[in-house]
């Protein structure tokens, strides 16, 4: 059984995010062990970029907060799938400090610049916008999930949601929730 860490990115418990979670996890229900990590609920500092993860020559932080926490969780996960709305035409403040801090997974001594102890894993983000340019906000979310190779995400997929932004609005959206549909086979496969 494959195991799915699902990331949730937004504060909004009543927002696009989570309404796709609940859905998304039902569908994983006994089919994939999941694990969920709402950084909303969560303490995740930025990264202090002192190189003391460097020293460990294993994924580790000397920050004591959630993400740390979370660091062998990501580093032995098949899959992770991230909720987000888009903010200001980026990730929010909230998932670029997450992103951020997979630097504990960077080791310059490898070709492939990472210490993570599986280097063939997926990761898909699933992103919402209220207004904007659909296609511009898809190509940030996937030029922004490559920085996760770092951490063994090798594979990528994303999906923009557009015109999302009442709260649970996707769940009355018939495209996007078969791209969702999608994204979870994709992930389980």
């Amino acid at each position: 059984m494959k195991n799915i860490l699902v990331v949730n990115a937004s504060n909004r418990k009543k927002g696009n995010s989570y309404a796709l979670e609940q859905r998304i996890t039902e569908q994983l229900n006994g089919r994939a062990e999941v694990t969920t990590f709402r950084i909303g609920e969560k303490k995740v500092n930025a990264c202090l970029a002192c190189d003391a993860c460097k020293a460990q020559h294993t994924p580790s932080c000397i920050q004591k907060d959630d993400f740390t926490a979370l660091i062998p969780e990501i580093d032995s996960c098949d899959a992770m799938l991230i909720l987000a709305p888009v903010h200001w035409d980026q990730f929010p403040a909230q998932l670029k400090a997450f992103l951020d801090r997979t630097y504990s997974f960077m080791d310059f001594t490898q070709p492939d610049l990472s210490m993570a102890g599986r280097k063939d894993k997926k990761v898909a983000g699933y992103f919402f916008c209220g207004f904007g340019p659909v296609d511009a906000y898809t190509n940030m979310v996937e030029t922004n999930l490559k920085s996760f190779a770092t951490a063994g995400f090798t594979e990528t997929k994303a999906h923009v949601a557009g015109d999302a932004n009442a709260p649970a609005s996707i769940l009355e959206k018939p495209d996007d929730l078969k791209a969702a549909d999608e994204m979870v086979e994709w992930l389980l496969a």
